[in-house]
């Protein structure tokens, strides 16, 4: 309480000179924001109807696909589009966000040119990807039952997706080293590795049948363990290519 009055009290005493000054000060600073480029919306849409128009042409017309498959991908590519003009309105709007918080970066591949000074907002994935699982959410909603079987997997690799953007962005924040990024894609993994209700046997290549005495051998748990290196594999190979 009392730190909230000395706040107030330091307020009311502020000259008009002073807030004039911040005024200004916030003024320059939203002028002198970098400039963003211009969204390429109308190329990206040519070139979807290009691929898309032949594709919707076999789906809906040569091919006899069932009605609910039909509506399914209808569906689907609705969201899609929603997800795409969403993105397209949103990535400025963040960009703005990003950049006064000094998370930006260079293009090294533009070095000595006058894009490269430019700066280049950074953690923008968090925008795709909050868009993405809004979509996969109402997707569900459209396409799945109370009683589905791969419901529980389909939330599943929801949430491992949901921590895979957030561990994303805390590592685009802090800087976490290496060390700690191996262990991320494993917490990520969990809710899809536990959720996991398939086989967990391999089947025992011929020539090595009379050496094992086995034809199918089940792993169990050292099958899941298999699949967590694997996704930690996976994204650091990624990111370690991308980068």
């Amino acid at each position: 309480m009392a730190a909230r009055k000395r706040a107030s009290s330091d307020a009311s005493t502020k000259s008009p000179a002073a807030e004039t000054q911040q005024k200004t000060q916030t003024t320059t600073a939203n002028s002198t924001d970098p400039p963003i480029a211009p969204s390429k919306a109308g190329q990206i849409l040519t070139y979807s109807l290009i691929f898309f128009v032949p594709y919707f042409y076999l789906i809906f017309s040569h091919y006899k696909i069932e009605a609910d498959l039909k509506r399914s991908i209808l569906i689907n590519a609705l969201l899609s589009c929603a997800g795409f003009f969403a993105t397209l309105t949103m990535i400025p709007v963040a960009s703005r966000y990003v950049l006064r918080r000094n998370l930006f970066g260079y293009d090294i591949n533009k070095k000595g040119t006058p894009q490269g000074s430019i700066k280049v907002p950074e953690s923008l994935g968090i925008v795709i990807g909050i868009v993405f699982l809004v979509l996969a959410i109402l997707f569900q909603y459209f396409n799945f039952t109370s009683d589905s079987n791969w419901l529980v997997e389909y939330n599943a690799a929801l949430a491992s997706i949901c921590f895979m953007i957030l561990l994303g962005f805390v590592d685009d924040v802090l800087d976490v080293p290496w060390r700690v990024k191996l262990l991320l894609p494993t917490i990520a993994a969990l809710p899809l590795l536990m959720a996991y209700a398939g086989h967990t046997t391999i089947i025992i290549p011929k020539p090595l049948i009379p050496y094992v005495g086995l034809e199918v051998l089940d792993l169990g748990w050292i099958y899941k363990l298999y699949m967590g290196l694997l996704a930690v594999f996976c994204t650091n190979s990624i990111n370690i290519h991308a980068g």
